[in-house]
């Protein structure tokens, strides 16, 4: 490839986005050599008096409590965001009613009139299979529905079906599930009747609903039907196209699909990670019905919910006002924020909760040495308590588990040293908090993780399941409550000798999956890119084919860059600022190049043999540029933030807890796992906002600043964040910033 063909096809194209990727990265640097131009105290100031005085490390945290006035920002910001993030995200319609055409089922549908077919849809619904789809005028005659390939594209065709078997030519695969799905055949006919066979894999398949075309556009059957009633009885649901908005994408066909199992008591496809992810998405289903926005809702609410949560968190932290709500604004506008909780997945639910077990762990690192008992039990309960809902929603959880169990320890050690003398009860309050945690963190998890399970247990085919017996429980009197737990007695004891073996297989089988998937894809990327947002992952691209021109809609899933920049700088400050000597500060950098180095040497394809020498050459300069400058800013962040904070190791803790299991894992990974992550980057950014109110008198342009810019990067970015169409050029030239982000 020429100099000039890489210019041509890859820099020439989306230069105006380099130059904007340009002025946003310097002002980043700009504001973290700011950051650093004030982090060091002044000779003869009270920090620097306390910086030569050395005095021991506590890491009793700061609590500094919300105020009235602190209201007005946080429902102001939390109301915005709700308007951007519920704006568009799901068709409130789709079809509730199916046709089982599991067996083999064949039905014949009867027209008032003959109809001229151009064109079908038809919505899948539960079940992967094949449909053998025929038509007729006399009802003697049949033709059928074949498919085949001209030219690398599937083509649809009517063929006379005498002397031939069905061609099952109508396809309901497993990524086809709650998608309307169009046919049009290159040769329209006429018909009077029509005749479906079904072909299902597991003796149940559904089809929602069907809708007919001629060159007049659709055919309302409502009513004028006989026979197949299910399939026409609610046409008012066939949208003019198959988009996202109004069907499954993504990691779509896998969740919602499982959550709607859950509620029919079907036992689920998907079993890859934990069923309590899925059975929070089903809430949304049962209020708003098997619909985009059902199976969205949820997702949404919970990516809502987290920012008066964070809120409360900075001010916390670090009570002040600006830093709180400028913080809270960060992560608002966090495309992957957006982007994850608009989708029918299972991420958002466990960020949900990461969120909250650190931040009520954050609540009982705050209470002093000596505080009794009864009051550390609280927080230690509710972290316990949403670590446990975490890991059983998805095992990215049990990663910050691991941060959340060192912060623990070490707060623990420190209240146990700095107990007041003159207070008795250090070892009663040690034990008794010991037993407690015990209970918090394992017993009371685990259990919530097996019982995540019955469903599992409680599902026999289309039965009604354990969501069928919940409902069939509260909606009789509660004097009859007796007599249903009585006829249910054998079915409950069954299930609970059940639950357990089949959560324990499930564990076996999800490690191995997961293990498995190594397949390539064209958005995958690596923990390394993640940190530079150098590759987003594409969820949905439609250029609608023609259908107007110079018009696509497109979104991604990947980090604010100044979030993700500014937030990977402000990290390297919360590595210096979180221990209290130079040589703890440089072997905490030296630890965590080497753990990057090792996971890059073990598992990354670069480094195998059989990668080539040009590969293992490239890769090897590559891995020591990012240590050079990884080290180097370490070194000038030793330097520039001399002073040790709690909440910088608390951030640093949080943050490498998720980041690094990701390091050693090889399987297919995307931008979305480093979505617990973007977290203590905003709480990191945080800090240093704290540090320029300190200080700083120009703070203000500097915090607000870099808030208005994430702000105005959001808006800029958001047609990509969420699919609406605009207009080619402006996807291309202004928001393709690098050749791999695939806008």
């Amino acid at each position: 490839m020429t100099l000039q063909t890489i210019l041509d096809q890859y820099i020439l194209p989306c230069l105006p986005g380099m130059l904007i990727a340009l002025a946003v990265l310097t002002g980043v640097f700009f504001f973290f050599a700011y950051c650093c131009a004030v982090a060091r105290p002044r000779k003869g100031s009270l920090e620097w008096v306390a910086l030569q005085e050395q005095s021991p490390f506590s890491f009793t945290m700061p609590h500094h409590p919300v105020m009235r006035g602190d209201l007005l920002p946080m429902l102001l910001i939390t109301a915005l965001y709700a308007a951007t993030a519920f704006f568009r995200l799901g068709s409130f319609t789709a079809p509730q009613s199916a046709l089982d055409f599991g067996a083999d089922q064949s039905v014949t549908v009867t027209f008032s009139q003959e109809l001229h077919i151009t064109k079908l849809m038809y919505f899948s619904n539960l079940g992967t299979g094949d449909y053998n789809l025929e038509i007729s005028r006399d009802g003697e005659t049949w033709y059928t529905l074949w498919q085949k390939e001209e030219d690398g594209k599937e083509v649809w065709y009517w063929a006379d079906a005498r002397g031939y078997d069905p061609s099952y030519a109508l396809p309901q695969a497993y990524n086809d599930l709650f998608k309307w799905l169009e046919v049009e055949p290159t040769n329209p006919q006429d018909a009077k009747y029509l005749r479906i066979t079904g072909r299902a894999d597991k003796n149940l398949l559904e089809l929602g609903e069907l809708a007919l075309y001629s060159e007049n556009g659709l055919i309302d059957l409502t009513g004028s039907t006989q026979g197949g009633e299910p399939l026409f009885d609610e046409q008012d649901t066939v949208p003019e196209l198959s988009t996202w908005y109004n069907s499954t994408y993504f990691d779509e066909i896998y969740h919602p699909r499982t959550a709607l199992e859950h509620i029919e008591g079907i036992y689920p496809y998907e079993v890859s990670h934990p069923p309590l992810g899925k059975l929070t998405m089903s809430l949304g289903i049962l209020l708003f019905g098997m619909t985009p926005f059902g199976w969205r809702f949820m997702g949404t609410l919970l990516g809502v919910l987290m920012l008066p949560i964070l809120y409360v968190f900075l001010k916390n932290l670090f009570g002040k006002r600006a830093v709180a709500a400028c913080g809270t604004i960060l992560f608002a506008t966090d495309f992957m924020h957006l982007t994850q909780t608009r989708i029918g997945t299972i991420d958002t639910y466990g960020v949900f909760y990461i969120l909250l077990m650190y931040y009520f762990l954050y609540r009982w690192l705050t209470l002093a040495p000596g505080t009794p008992f009864r009051r550390c039990a609280l927080p230690l309960f509710l972290s316990g308590l949403f670590w446990g809902i975490g890991a059983a929603s998805k095992w990215t959880v049990i990663y910050g588990g691991v941060g959340l169990a060192l912060l623990y320890f070490v707060g623990l050690c420190s209240k146990l040293r700095d107990w007041p003398g003159g207070a008795p009860g250090k070892l009663p309050w040690m034990w008794k908090t010991l037993g407690f945690s015990v209970l918090c963190f394992v017993l009371i998890p685990v259990l919530i993780y097996t019982l995540s399970y019955w469903p599992y247990a409680a599902a026999r085919g289309n039965e009604a399941g354990l969501w069928g017996i919940l409902s069939e429980i509260f909606a009789w009197p509660f004097v009859e409550l007796p007599k249903v737990l009585s006829g249910k007695r054998e079915l409950f004891l069954k299930d609970s000798r059940n639950v357990v073996d089949i959560m324990l297989q499930n564990q076996h089988f999800m490690l191995t999956y997961h293990e498995g998937v190594t397949a390539s894809h064209p958005y995958s990327s690596r923990w390394y890119q993640w940190i530079v947002d150098a590759r987003p992952i594409l969820y949905y691209l439609d250029s609608t084919s023609g259908k107007a021109e110079g018009l696509k809609a497109a979104f991604g899933c990947f980090n604010n860059p100044v979030v993700c920049w500014t937030g990977l700088l402000a990290i390297l400050a919360c590595g210096a600022q979180a221990f209290r000597e130079k040589r703890s500060r440089a072997l905490f950098f030296l630890f965590t190049a080497a753990v990057a180095v090792a996971a890059c040497l073990l598992v990354e394809p670069a480094f195998r043999p059989e990668a080539g020498t040009m590969a293992l050459v490239g890769g090897i300069l590559l891995l020591l540029l990012g240590v050079v400058l990884y080290l180097g800013g370490g070194a000038l962040a030793c330097w520039a933030f001399p002073l040790r904070s709690p909440q910088a190791l608390f951030i640093v803790v949080g943050y490498f807890s998720q980041l690094i299991p990701w390091m050693f894992i090889g399987r297919t990974t995307f931008e979305y796992h480093y979505f617990p992550s973007t977290l203590f980057l905003v709480l990191a950014v945080s800090l240093l906002f704290d540090g320029l109110t300190v200080r700083s008198r120009r703070w203000k342009n500097g915090v607000y600043g870099l808030t208005g810019a994430a702000v105005g990067l959001y808006i800029a970015f958001y047609p990509v964040l969420i699919g609406l169409m605009v207009p080619t050029w402006y996807t291309s030239s202004i928001l393709k910033w690098f050749p791999s982000w695939p806008f």
